[in-house]
């Protein structure tokens, strides 16, 4: 058995998925041992190929439908042999000893059963992605609010994304970490019956919810540095595919949100948060239409 099972799941992402497996072999993994799992959503840009050429040693599977995150990642799971699951972006680069860091962590402690790697655009800026769990505040201050781009150190924002503690250099407790780079016990995840595949989006609060009800820790380690080319894997996004995206997301938030916080069917709340995301929802496709209508004159 290995140490870490690296699972990428990917979709016409070529040049992505090559720096990705470039960046791996390059990682320093302090004697740690791995396996590369690439599970393929039927791209049709050549990747399949590319890999099986320039990287022999990375397992493929390759699907003939796009089957989504959950469902592949879940795949990659099901072919491992190792420890630890590590689920990493195909538009990603890792550098150093990231996994390493966090592999030790994991090992160091039992009471932690998560850990995700510090996420950074290509110019080194932060991506947060370690949070606590959305309040309705949160529609207002969220990562890509107006408001948090106004008001980037108030305090529902600074304590939503964590701002402090990544300043710091020891591992701090969060309520969830992304998926682009994250590592889970391969017990606990089989224990939660792994990602959820009825989400695309707020898969990771939600498995991340699930793991923390069982008594057990999620961790974000500011150490471990991984590039992330944020929204540019997977292939162009045309209008139909945004418009999916929105709508998704928002039925995802909504969806979790009940989860969390265990809202009855006729619960005061529920309908805020419904009433308030169709909201946001409706604002921003009307907002994508008319950036489309202009793209199209």
């Amino acid at each position: 058995m290995h140490d870490v099972a690296v699972i990428i799941v990917g979709l016409n992402a070529r040049d992505f998925i090559r720096q990705c497996l470039e960046s791996l072999q390059r990682a320093d993994w302090r004697n740690f041992s791995y396996e590369i799992i690439y599970v393929d959503n039927a791209s049709t840009d050549g990747t399949v190929e590319m890999v099986a050429e320039r990287f022999p040693g990375v397992s493929q599977i390759r699907n003939s439908e796009n089957l989504g995150f959950c469902k592949a990642a879940n795949q990659g799971a099901g072919e491992a042999d190792s420890r630890y699951y590590f689920f990493l972006n195909d538009d990603t680069i890792v550098l150093d000893s990231a996994i390493a860091l966090l592999v030790e962590l994991l090992d160091k402690d039992p009471a932690i059963r998560v850990a995700g790697s510090r996420l950074l655009y290509p110019d080194r800026s932060e991506q947060w992605s370690g949070r606590r769990f959305p309040t309705l505040l949160n529609a207002f201050f969220g990562r890509r609010s107006l408001l948090h781009r106004w008001f980037p150190d108030a305090a529902p924002v600074a304590r939503y994304l964590f701002k402090r503690e990544l300043q710091g250099r020891e591992p701090f407790r969060v309520d969830w970490v992304s998926a682009a780079a994250m590592l889970v016990r391969r017990e606990v995840f089989a224990a939660v019956g792994g990602f959820a595949e009825d989400y695309y989006y707020w898969h990771e609060p939600i498995i991340c919810d699930r793991i923390r009800e069982r008594g057990y820790e999620i961790r974000l380690h500011p150490g471990s540095k991984i590039i992330h080319f944020e929204g540019n894997g997977s292939g162009v996004r045309p209008y139909r595919v945004q418009r999916f995206h929105i709508i998704d997301f928002h039925r995802g938030a909504y969806r979790c949100y009940c989860e969390h916080y265990h809202l009855g069917r006729f619960s005061p709340l529920r309908l805020a948060a419904a009433v308030g995301l169709a909201t946001r929802a409706l604002l921003l496709l009307v907002v994508l239409r008319i950036q489309h209508s202009r793209g199209s004159c």
